[in-house]
């Protein structure tokens, strides 16, 4: 290794061009912040709720930050999303699939003392199982599936090969910086609660983050023959709208961090996995929560 290469922009992404689901506000609002600020020139952040959208598109920088309406779970909504972003930029960098809901609520499972109680509990709002596997999970694939032209545009503007190949190479004749290895990328955002047995928020909420991370591993292996990464961040307990009313200090043996994680903990995270700092770094799992996971009962 050469160890005298200078580290000073390390973590920046410059010139990136983002595309970020569920944008509006909580992580996603923070990812574009962060992105903005390291000097991405361009981030797209796409939702439902226009307004806000916009509003947050304006509270960063509108010149950096646009807003595009968009339903994850509606594949025409994701083509016109698509469409709409291709008006402005012929290639995307990187994919954040980051939208989510949290389903049914089971928060009060663990005090069922009967049978007959733990039933009511586990059945209720039976009808939000779906929406809620089809935004966490399913629109992992539905959005991924719909910008993978754009991400292989971004590599090939990095002078890498298009299609499938067996060797990662750059053409012939590639004038660009060599130096720079990093291949479009796919973030796929889920939750501690992938792991965690105990029901913080909702059986199906549990069971949808873990089939998102199941799928962000998959398409790792799915897509390196084609030169785009997947790389899952696992985040605890943040500020969102999600978590609105939460605690916000916690014993030791619950979260050894003692407090919900912030904005520049996120940012630090989503900056390493786009900048030249996490060009080696695929289908990988990126948790980030405190210490959470390391005193709670895990999955696997």
């Amino acid at each position: 290794m050469d160890i005298t290469k200078p580290i000073d922009n390390l973590f920046s992404a410059k010139d990136l061009v983002v595309v970020i689901t569920g944008g509006g506000s909580g992580i996603g609002l923070a990812f574009a912040s962060a992105l903005a600020k390291g000097n991405a020139s361009k981030v797209f952040l796409l939702g439902r709720r226009l307004p806000v959208l916009e509003e947050a598109a304006n509270s960063i920088d509108p010149n950096i930050v646009q807003a595009v309406q968009c339903d994850v779970t509606d594949p025409s909504s994701i083509s016109a999303a698509v469409s709409q972003i291709e008006k402005q930029t012929s290639y995307v960098d990187v994919l954040i699939n980051n939208a989510g809901i949290e389903g049914p609520d089971h928060k009060q499972i663990k005090a069922a003392n009967t049978i007959a109680e733990l039933q009511a509990e586990m059945l209720k709002e039976w009808d939000l199982w779906t929406p809620t596997w089809q935004t966490n999970t399913a629109a992992v694939i539905a959005v991924t599936g719909a910008f993978l032209h754009l991400l292989d545009a971004g590599n090939k503007r990095r002078g890498w090969v298009e299609n499938k190949r067996e060797v990662q190479q750059r053409v012939d004749g590639y004038t660009g910086d060599l130096s720079d290895t990093r291949t479009s990328q796919i973030i796929t955002v889920t939750s501690i609660s992938s792991f965690n047995r105990e029901i913080t928020a909702s059986l199906a909420y549990t069971a949808s983050k873990a089939g998102a991370t199941v799928l962000g591993k998959s398409l790792a292996n799915l897509l390196a023959p084609f030169g785009i990464r997947s790389n899952i961040i696992a985040p605890g307990r943040f500020p969102s709208a999600m978590t609105a009313g939460a605690e916000t200090v916690y014993p030791v043996n619950k979260v050894p961090a003692g407090v919900p994680g912030q904005f520049e903990d996120m940012a630090g995270v989503v900056l390493y996995l786009v900048s030249r700092a996490g060009a080696y770094v695929n289908g990988n799992v990126q948790v980030c929560d405190g210490g959470r996971l390391s005193v709670m009962p895990a999955m696997y």
